[in-house]
């Protein structure tokens, strides 16, 4: 677990499901990444998020945090990180009333700042639909850069359409 500032930042736990439901089961946080799961794909998503990548995987390496804010201990959002090939893949969920107010924002420096210091990671990438402006806009607030899809390296959250972002460390 991490302080940092008006947060808490710690691995995602099993305990954390029931609340992450309750601030990201939500057509908003959804509507551009696949569509609103059932909670029963929620959980499964988590559950295998906790696991880690499957053993055919190798040299990939997931990190996933639940955020909070510091004074309530309410779950705000979630973090995560895909590792692989000396790059790694970003994400950000929020609680929709939460957004605009830059916690997610913060979240993405924290994350940053942590993979900076302890892993060998030398790029950062995200992906997002064309359509989240969101998103987007919060990327290009933390100096990700919008390049063309051919000749990426792999990206594993990538959909056919998506735009990609990279960061260079």
């Amino acid at each position: 677990m991490t302080l940092a500032g008006e947060f808490i930042y710690s691995p995602l736990e099993e305990r954390d499901i029931p609340e992450l439901a309750n601030a990201l089961h939500s057509e908003l946080v959804y509507q551009y990444i696949g569509g609103m799961p059932s909670r029963a794909d929620f959980d499964l998503w988590l559950h295998l998020s906790i696991a880690g990548p499957p053993s055919e995987a190798t040299g990939e390496r997931w990190l996933n945090f639940t955020v909070r804010l510091a004074e309530s201990r309410e779950v705000i959002g979630r973090l995560e990180a895909n590792i692989h090939d000396h790059l790694a893949e970003l994400a950000f969920l929020y609680n929709p009333r939460l957004w605009g107010c830059g916690y997610a924002s913060q979240g993405l420096l924290w994350l940053q700042n942590q993979l900076r210091e302890n892993t060998s990671v030398q790029s950062f990438w995200a992906t997002t639909h064309p359509e989240n402006q969101r998103s987007s806009g919060l990327l290009q607030r933390q100096g990700y850069v919008r390049v063309p899809t051919q000749g990426v390296p792999t990206l594993y959250t990538y959909d056919s359409g998506d735009h990609v972002y990279k960061r260079s460390l």
